[in-house]
């Protein structure tokens, strides 16, 4: 059995209708994937993980540690209050 030239443009038009909206799900989650990569870097960069962190004096540690909540505060958009 083979497929009509009908039976093509059906399929044809099933594909036109179904493709688009999976391609665009599929561009989105490589876009979600790129960020979550990029705060995954940026969290192993972070002075939590620095090795030296605990060498610092408790002023140097509070300074970098608001240094980290602003950028945080940043990436998530939001506006911190300042004393």
């Amino acid at each position: 059995m083979s497929l009509t030239v009908n039976d093509l443009q059906q399929i044809e038009a099933i594909f036109d209708k179904k493709l688009p909206p999976v391609m665009s799900k599929l561009e989105t989650l490589e876009s979600d994937i790129k960020e979550i990569y990029k705060i995954l870097s940026d969290l192993q960069q972070s002075v939590f993980t620095d090795s030296h962190f605990e060498k610092l004096s408790l002023n140097q540690k509070l300074l970098a540690l608001n240094a980290e909540l602003l950028s945080a505060a940043k990436q998530a958009g939001i506006s911190l209050p300042r004393a």
